[in-house]
Parts: structure tokens; C-alpha cells; sequence
């Protein structure tokens, strides 16, 4: 008997539907996936922040001297400086991230299903516009946060003088 045949013919057919999903565990693991990477990216984040408000005749011009840099003054935890402000806003825009993208995508393939397209293509008109709605809705938290982020670091670092 092929077991695996059977085992790629039952995941082939498993749903995932939003109203039975256990949300408490959707939203922990799902944030806690996306903060992990968060975690892992910080540090390019930091490096892109300091290029963005370095003045002109800033010793720092490049990626490579503004690591170095950090690590020379603060060392490793110089790449996560700023880091609370970040997670505080992405923990929040993850929960509607996800909220955002399963109910649109719920919502359109109901919205889809009259006009009998193929079940690839309403998935994907489903997937694509759950996508954006659920970026629109996210960005809306985290931009102000990114934004307040970088005029923070312009305010509070020293004058090239």
C-alpha cells in the first residue's frame, strides 16, 4: 500500500478556513515568525537609517564603513539601536496584517465565486487582493512608526561640525 500517496492526497484536500482557525494560535505564532525575521533584518534596517540622515560630508558613505562604525562605538548592540520602537509598532501591524489578509481573502473568494472562473484563477485574484488590502492596512500603522524612527535618529545624533 503507498502510504505517500495517500498522506499527498489528504494535504492536497485540507482547507484552511478562517472561522474555524484557532486565532489565538495563528496570531502567536504568526507574530512571532514575522519578529523572528524582524530580528534577523534589524540591522540592515539600522545600517539603511544611518545612510538615509548622513550629511554629505559624513565619514559614513557607505554600508560597509557605517557597520563598522556601530560595531566600533557600540558594538553589537549598536545594530539593534531603536529596536523597541520598531517591534512595538510591528507587533501590532503583523496582527492586522494577517487579520487584514484572511478576512479579505475570505471575503473576495465569495466575492469571485459568481462569475465561475477556474479555481486557480479566483484563488489567485483572492490571494492578490487580500495581499494588497492587508499591506494598505499595515502600512498604515508602520510607516508613521519607520518615519518617527528616522526623524528620531536626525534629531538625536551629534552635528558634523
Amino acid at each position: 500500500m503507498d502510504t505517500s500517496g495517500t498522506q499527498r492526497q489528504s494535504f492536497g484536500q485540507a482547507e484552511i478556513n478562517w472561522d474555524k482557525l484557532d486565532k489565538t494560535k495563528f496570531y502567536v505564532v504568526g507574530a512571532g515568525i514575522f519578529t523572528g525575521v524582524t530580528v534577523v533584518l534589524y540591522p540592515i534596517s539600522v545600517v539603511k537609517t544611518r545612510l538615509q540622515v548622513a550629511s554629505h560630508n559624513s565619514v559614513e558613505r557607505n554600508a560597509i564603513s557605517v557597520i563598522k562604525g556601530l560595531l566600533k562605538t557600540d558594538g553589537i548592540p549598536g545594530l539593534y539601536k531603536g529596536f523597541g520602537t520598531v517591534v512595538t509598532g510591528a507587533i501590532p501591524t503583523r496582527v492586522i496584517f494577517l487579520t487584514a489578509l484572511e478576512t479579505t481573502k475570505v471575503a473576495t473568494l465569495k466575492l469571485v465565486q459568481p462569475f465561475k472562473l477556474s479555481e486557480p484563477t479566483e484563488a489567485a485574484i483572492a490571494n492578490g487582493v487580500a495581499g494588497m488590502m492587508a499591506s494598505l492596512c499595515s502600512q498604515a500603522i508602520f510607516v508613521p512608526v519607520d518615519v518617527s524612527k528616522i526623524n528620531g535618529a536626525r534629531i538625536f545624533r551629534p552635528c558634523n561640525l
